[in-house]
């Protein structure tokens, strides 16, 4: 799923005032805690390309997410629950977030089960 994916389906599903540069930054943002939090804490698989993540830009639009199917929903969830944030909508916020959060969590658990976390090398004197 590209970004541009992701922001139309959320313009289409809750339409809202914001930017397409505001959810950009809010996409990076989450892009960059998968990669710090949860691949660059794991080694990749045989045959896996390494994922760089430097952020996004306005110029990104077509650049296609790090999370594939059947996890790329948590996007479309994340922009949702920032739209209600940033609109003061909190009963909404949390419903979103919670909803956010399940998918979240069954990609972070399905990785982490695919994928060998990084250890710390034992030393032997």
């Amino acid at each position: 799923m590209t970004i541009h994916d992701v922001i139309a389906e959320v313009d289409k599903l809750k339409p809202n005032m914001f930017d397409e540069k505001d959810k950009i930054k809010w996409l990076s943002r989450l892009e960059q805690r998968i990669y710090q939090d949860i691949i660059l804490t794991h080694e990749y698989n045989t045959g896996e390309e390494e994922i760089v993540f430097n952020g996004y830009t306005e110029d990104d639009g077509e650049q296609e997410l790090i999370v594939g199917e059947p996890h790329d929903e948590m996007y479309i969830l994340w922009l949702a629950a920032q739209i209600d944030y940033y609109n003061m909508e909190y009963d909404s916020f949390n419903s979103s977030n919670a909803m956010f959060d399940s998918v979240f969590r069954s990609f972070r658990n399905a990785y982490n089960q695919s994928h060998m976390p990084k250890g710390t090398r034992k030393i032997f004197y």
